[in-house]
């Protein structure tokens, strides 16, 4: 049980642009990062975790700057090459672009979750790592953070006013180049990496949007999207989890799954949450449907279910199915003998 994250191509080489000015080429980086030197000859091609993090280390290493990743997203000079990038550049406003980019961001880097949301008249752009390899590279985070203020500049033609900007890792001793790109408070130790503005700056015009070329740029995502696995969710790999450790007795816990998908509990919440679902709701759910499979085979006791699914007692069990479907267990199992 597996699902591959990965990272495009063409974001890893945007990262990679402009190193001439430090002297070193991307052969170069690539070279010392000692991974397969056609890695990026095609931005089709996909990226793990770990080549990703070969690549942004080997250019850290080579450039010298501790602080590749915030110049690396401040000085972005172009668009994403891609169907993401033009559906982004033919949105009407900011809003519409970042609520498409959550839905579309994983054509381009499913290493990441991006959340958009509205709290106490402030829009939050914020974005997390999940992929192992990648989740602590403080590089990778902050050259999406400052990256997302250039691409907001290049869409609009105007510069956000921040209120906030949030990182996840630990503050770094000198923060003078945060303060200098983000121009407003740099916080760090937070839930996630993200940038925090007035909420109406969302309604920002995006430069010469086209809405039929928008909509024919949206069908070709989505039909990109649906070339991805779509039974490698993190809900079926979660209820499979499920189903595999209720038949031997066991309720595992979030934190148990969690660890089985090897990704950190608030992680696996956010991948759910973009499912539209919960780690409750899929547990729930299998309880349900392994409840109905069992009572509808008259070889095994309600004793029997109670604890395959994990209840301590009959009468907890019996409350559950009731809320779950209406009728108690043995009302079920009466009607299932009837048919």
């Amino acid at each position: 049980m597996h699902l591959t994250k990965s990272i495009s191509a063409t974001k890893i080489s945007s990262f990679l642009s402009n190193l001439n000015c430090y002297g070193i080429s991307t052969k170069d980086v690539i070279k010392n990062a000692n991974v397969n030197p056609l890695i990026l000859s095609s931005p089709d091609n996909r990226l793990s975790g770990l080549e990703a993090q070969k690549i942004i280390n080997s250019a850290v290493r080579l450039t010298k700057d501790n602080n590749l990743g915030l110049h690396q997203g401040e000085h972005l000079s172009k668009g994403f090459s891609n169907i993401l990038g033009y559906v982004l550049m033919n949105c009407s406003t900011l809003n519409e672009c970042w609520t498409k980019y959550c839905i579309y961001e994983k054509i381009i880097d499913s290493t990441s979750i991006s959340d958009f949301k509205i709290m106490d008249n402030y829009a939050v752009l914020s974005n997390v790592t999940i992929d192992n390899e990648l989740e602590d590279n403080r590089h990778f985070s902050e050259f999406k953070i400052s990256g997302m203020l250039s691409y907001i500049k290049l869409l609009s033609n105007e510069a956000l006013k921040l209120h906030e900007v949030h990182f996840s890792h630990s503050k770094p001793n000198n923060t003078s180049e945060y303060k200098r790109i983000f121009q407003c408070e740099v916080l760090f130790e937070k839930s996630t990496n993200a940038l925090i503005f007035d909420s109406e700056q969302l309604n920002i015009s995006v430069i010469e949007p086209n809405k039929k070329l928008l909509l024919l740029f949206e069908k070709n995502a989505q039909e990109i999207l649906g070339g991805f696995d779509n039974n490698n969710t993190y809900s079926n790999m979660v209820t499979e989890i499920l189903f595999d450790e209720l038949r031997k007795g066991n309720l595992p816990s979030i934190e148990n799954v969690a660890k089985k998908l090897l990704l950190s509990i608030r992680s696996l919440q956010l991948y759910l949450q973009k499912e539209d679902t919960s780690y409750i709701k899929l547990l729930k759910e299998t309880r349900k449907s392994m409840a109905k499979k069992y009572l509808s085979d008259i070889n095994i006791s309600l004793d029997e279910i109670t604890y395959v699914l994990g209840f301590s007692e009959m009468s907890a069990f019996h409350r559950a199915f009731k809320s779950w479907t209406g009728i108690t267990p043995a009302q079920f199992r009466k009607s299932v003998q009837n048919d």
